[in-house]
């Protein structure tokens, strides 16, 4: 069902995407690094189950992960494989045997359990236990392993892309915090010079939205007006996650209404709102002046100039443009905004329609 706000597993549960399910299928198979790369509620996570569902893979999911704490990482890593180990059954007794002469492995049952005390686990070794047995290693939003955790972990890949034929996809959707782990522009990075074959996800274009939708309520027996539609994609533009709470909504309702979209603005300007927060909260104590260029740039002032006017004169006093820089690139390595050019002009965006009407109220 499109309208299943979970992550799909199934083609058919999956809207189109076949250049992009294509593209994937072909660098795992030839590529030692694929990165897929895209804002929030485009289907990243989608496109990855779906790409890998006939492929053997562990997938960490590395949302909430304590960027200080190896702990953290590792009890992700041990979970993404005892649910490999679940549901690829035929190989399990095989992985095991191998595993359990590995240093900081502990064979329990049907699973295991890593330690990060005593005697840490040998991820390299790991690694090339799935190698063996024509595992793919995933890994969902990679860009919130930062700090310590998140250097050891790229030295990893490192030495994953150098020493074994493992191959490895990464996803993000805070795009230039991904770029900054792969180290694209940081010759001290461990993945530095490392080529990496890219998947971009785009939002659905109207028509696609549109025909989204469409095909989404005839799944669930219910037809909707054409400008009831039209009106919703205007508001949501092509982000899927968004159209899926829609039409999520409009189900549990049992119709499909205007007072629905509306319904769905409000909730999802508090889901977006509520992330923009999370983040700019690693930013104290610039917390306010974060939440002050955002909310210029979604009142229309999107030129450098009209922006540092807009936050000085929030705040009272005058702000160097060193720490304005830092601020929008900050913004737009996660994502919250996107920098456009053309020849000398320059200017910003807000990625998301639904968090650009939440910052104007």
């Amino acid at each position: 069902m499109y309208f299943d706000p979970r992550p799909k597993v199934r083609r058919e549960d999956l809207y189109d995407r076949e250049e992009e399910l294509e593209q994937l299928r072909r660098y795992v198979s030839s590529s030692p690094l694929t990165v897929i790369t895209g804002v929030r509620r485009l289907g990243k996570t989608s496109l990855l189950l779906v790409g890998l569902r006939d492929t053997p893979h562990v997938i960490l999911d590395t949302r909430g992960v304590n960027p200080n704490s190896r702990r953290d990482l590792l009890k992700r890593f041990e979970s993404g494989i005892n649910t490999f180990l679940r549901k690829n059954s035929k190989l399990r007794d095989s992985i095991l045997r191998r595993l359990e002469n590995i240093a900081g492995v502990q064979v329990m049952g049907t699973g295991i359990a890593l330690q990060w005390r005593r005697e840490k686990a040998d991820l390299l070794s790991i690694a090339r236990v799935l190698e063996e047995h024509g595992a793919v290693l995933a890994v969902d939003e990679v860009q919130n392993l930062r700090g310590v955790v998140g250097r050891e972990f790229a030295e990893l890949i490192a030495h994953i892309y150098d020493y074994t034929d493992l191959r490895v996809v990464l996803t993000g959707s805070q795009v230039g915090l991904l770029y900054d782990f792969l180290g694209v522009d940081d010759p001290s990075s461990p993945l530095y010079g490392r080529h990496f074959s890219e998947i971009k996800l785009k939002r659905f274009s109207r028509e696609e939205s549109l025909d989204f939708l469409r095909k989404g309520f005839a799944q669930l027996g219910m037809q909707a007006e054409d400008d009831v539609l039209e009106l919703v994609v205007d508001k949501l533009d092509g982000i899927v996650g968004w159209l899926v709470l829609f039409g999520l909504r409009c189900s549990e309702a049992g119709e499909i209404s205007r007072e629905i979209s509306e319904d769905v603005m409000r909730e999802a300007g508090k889901l977006a709102m509520q992330e923009l927060q999370n983040f700019i909260k690693r930013h104290a104590p610039a917390e306010r002046r974060f939440l002050l260029t955002a909310k210029a740039v979604a009142s229309g002032r999107r030129v450098w100039s009209e922006i540092r006017d807009y936050v000085e004169k929030a705040e009272g006093r005058s702000i160097p443009s060193s720490v304005l820089a830092r601020i929008l690139n900050s913004l737009v390595k996660a994502s919250f905004l996107s920098k456009k050019a053309e020849g000398r002009n320059v200017w910003y965006e807000i990625e998301d329609p639904v968090l650009e009407n939440a910052l104007k109220k």
